[in-house]
């Protein structure tokens, strides 16, 4: 079967697959906007807690989850106007230099408990920095 047919199964195949890289990669990016805006007013409503764990000005950590809720606001901008691969390059290099900060920033964390759950939010952010790379290579084959 060629590239809009269907397996013996009744799946479909190639273009009309489930998970296109144009698929893919606006879920990704999607689901990072909701995380980054989950995140950041959840950062901003503890950030009183959030500095006494981490011995930092609670408007620091405020400042910080404002800018991740405007952030999640960016990205979706992103998605509406620009084309889906400039995207997701233009997140995917924010989310591993998110995650380089946020696991460097670890190493100052007062306690083991801190230092796993910020280790966490990096592992979380690279998570979607490889799906959103995934979704590129994906891009980039069936352009071929």
């Amino acid at each position: 079967m060629g590239a809009m047919g269907t397996r013996g199964d009744g799946r479909a195949t190639g273009a009309t697959s489930g998970w296109s890289g144009e698929r893919v990669g606006r879920l990704s990016l999607r689901l990072d906007a909701a995380y980054c805006a989950l995140l950041g007013a959840g950062h901003a409503l503890a950030a009183p807690r959030i500095a006494a764990r981490l011995a930092v000005p609670a408007e620091a950590v405020l400042g910080v989850g404002v800018v991740v809720v405007l952030w999640a606001g960016t990205i979706l901008v992103l998605v509406a106007r620009l084309p889906l691969r400039a995207a997701l390059r233009g997140v995917l290099v924010a989310n591993l230099a998110a995650a380089a900060a946020v696991a460097g920033f670890s190493a100052a964390g007062a306690t083991v408990l801190v230092v796993a759950s910020v280790l966490a939010v990096a592992a979380d952010v690279g998570l979607f920095a490889g799906s959103q790379a995934f979704a590129l290579r994906r891009l980039a084959r069936e352009a071929r």
